[in-house]
């Protein structure tokens, strides 16, 4: 009961936002938890390839950027439907995921992180020069997408309001989905193998397909965090492949905690949220209190804001026990 009161106050929070924007707050606000929700998305998904898997990806910004555009051209050239845009930027993010995968899963440790670097760095290079994905300039004028349900009533997905709460929706499903693979056997193979991963091969699992499968999953997720923001934001560009956008990523799965799926969720919206505001009070100099935030967690707490949260749970089970008598 006590684990599930946050959550369900976080829900109602989430849920409310939306009413008092434009009369208390600024509309900005949607627009700024919308990205989070995209964030969200993709952090999900890097969760279980790094944080069970064990897998430090450093090109993650590649299937973001990837889904973003994927749904960008869907919108743009063949139909406005919300559902075909995710559609596409899912077969694509997946498409690119199998094949980055079977040639990166190869390499370990550091070499593994260089390789995912130096495929997002290939992408992101293509996709600067690719004149008929708007090249360096990016990819504007991206009609708003349509929701249809039940075939019949078209929701005007425009308005924020209503685009903030299909987001939030996306990333409340993604997030079900990704606890279901995290406790599923697969989920525990997965552990296994971050743990020991010479024990989970001699207990006869086939490491490589099984990491090449929670690499693929990890792709998809980020392709459809990346489409969730290209359809809102209707501008695409290169900027959205590039190793910052992977830096951020592994920062924000860093600070939050790492294989816990709430660890990463809190620390998108730590990062994203806080480095607005930062840099609206400090201008440029904003990145250097998030480095010193992020050294100072390194360094007093290496599990991240889930740690610092387990911490507090066990003194405040322990406080009753110490009072009893």
């Amino acid at each position: 009961m006590r684990r599930a009161l946050p959550a369900a106050l976080v829900l109602l929070v989430l849920l409310a936002l939306p009413i008092g924007a434009g009369s208390f707050y600024s509309d900005f606000y949607l627009s700024l938890a919308i990205r989070v929700f995209a964030f969200v998305i993709l952090l999900l998904g890097f969760d279980l390839l790094a944080g069970y898997g064990g897998l430090i990806s450093f090109g993650h910004a590649m299937f973001f950027g990837t889904g973003a555009y994927a749904a960008a051209l869907t919108l743009k050239h063949l139909t406005t439907s919300v559902w075909a845009a995710l559609a596409v930027a899912v077969v694509v993010s997946a498409a690119l995921a199998l094949v980055v995968g079977f040639l990166s899963i190869r390499a370990r440790e550091i070499y593994f992180v260089f390789l995912t670097f130096a495929f997002a760095q290939f992408a992101y290079h293509a996709v600067n020069s690719w004149e008929w994905a708007g090249a360096a300039n990016g990819l504007p004028g991206i009609p708003p997408p349509s929701l249809w349900i039940a075939g019949r009533l078209p929701v005007d997905l425009d308005r924020r309001a209503v685009f903030y709460y299909f987001a939030l929706a996306l990333a409340g499903a993604a997030f079900l989905v990704a606890r279901r693979i995290a406790g599923s056997a697969f989920g525990r193979v997965l552990v296994g193998i971050r743990e020991n991963e010479e024990r989970a091969r001699f207990l006869g699992y086939d490491v490589t397909r099984c990491l090449r499968r929670a690499f693929l999953i990890s792709g998809v997720f980020a392709g459809v965090g990346g489409a969730v923001l290209a359809c809102f934001q209707s501008f695409v560009a290169p900027t959205l492949y590039h190793w910052s956008v992977s830096g951020e990523v592994l920062l924000m799965a860093l600070l939050g905690g790492m294989g816990t799926l709430v660890g990463p969720m809190a620390g998108a919206a730590f990062v994203i949220v806080l480095g607005d505001i930062l840099s609206s009070w400090l201008a440029e100099r904003w990145l250097l209190v998030m480095g010193l935030i992020y050294v100072a967690c390194v360094l007093f707490s290496p599990t991240g804001f889930a740690g610092i949260a387990r911490r507090l749970g066990a003194l405040r089970d322990a406080a009753p026990a110490e009072r009893a008598p």
